[in-house]
């Protein structure tokens, strides 16, 4: 698996994960209006945690309460993931260039539906398993 796609229901953003390997990986958020590109530098643990993550949104894939959180160790990727009663997860994404003379930042919404957490789920395993993750 080289890239994970996660497209928004309700509108044309999406949110991708690629390039993964054992120090960085590449997220990109696009929208009609906007893309923003930036690779992520990640510890096993994000990537084990990042799995974890998805994996528990897609066995919860009836709702919880709450809040459900992965950052990346710099601080430049967060995501907030809620849930609602009719079956639509909200991940709030957040992300922050900082790689370059100019500090720039996004914030943007993906919802997706629940059905769609299982494929995203073994997806993202895929593209980050072999590096330090555990099955």
């Amino acid at each position: 698996m080289s890239k994970v796609a996660i497209a928004s229901v309700n509108t044309g953003t999406k949110l991708e994960f690629s390039d993964a390997n054992n120090e960085y990986f590449t997220v990109e958020f696009s929208s009609p209006s906007l893309t923003a590109l930036h690779r992520v530098w990640m510890r096993a643990e994000e990537g084990e945690r990042l799995i974890h993550l998805f994996e528990e949104m897609a066995e919860n894939w009836m709702g919880w309460e709450g809040v459900k959180l992965w950052n990346a160790i710099e601080g430049d990727l967060n995501l907030s993931c809620t849930s609602d009663k009719i079956g639509h997860i909200t991940i709030e994404v957040e992300l922050v260039g900082r790689n370059s003379s100019q500090l720039w930042y996004v914030e943007c919404n993906v919802e997706i539906e629940t059905g769609h957490l299982e494929r995203i789920a073994r997806e993202i395993k895929s593209l980050f398993k072999g590096l330090g993750q555990t099955d």
